[in-house]
């Protein structure tokens, strides 16, 4: 099953900005906003899925990774998004920008000058 990390983009759909890439084989659109825990609770009960945003690799890219039981049941380490649901009567924006790939900072910032 392939993973791959998460982009920045618009829903064809209704224009809102999503999180768009593969996870274990199955493509998903999230939502970009992060929910709390009351928030993935409404989400779940609205039959959406939920899914950790957590960084892997260097440098850092963000990949969706299914929440089951045992994620939903632990502390939460990640930001946690579910799939996107378009309001109803969404219409297409005129024009969608490209998808921007997204890279989170890691560790403290190399000093141009060093201290030795």
């Amino acid at each position: 099953m392939i993973s791959t990390p998460a982009v920045l983009d618009t829903c064809p759909r209704c224009g809102t900005p999503t999180l768009v890439g593969h996870s274990e084989g199955l493509l998903i659109r999230a939502t970009a906003g992060p929910l709390d825990p009351r928030g993935e609770l409404d989400a779940l009960t609205a039959g959406q899925m939920t899914y950790d945003v957590q960084p892997l690799g260097l440098p850092r890219k963000p990949y969706l990774i299914h929440r089951n039981a045992w994620r939903i049941h632990a502390d939460r380490k990640y930001a946690v998004v579910a799939t996107h649901k378009c309001p109803p009567g969404a219409r297409a924006p005129h024009f969608r920008p490209d998808p921007v790939p997204l890279f989170i900072p890691y560790g403290e910032p190399i000093p141009d000058q060093p201290q030795f």
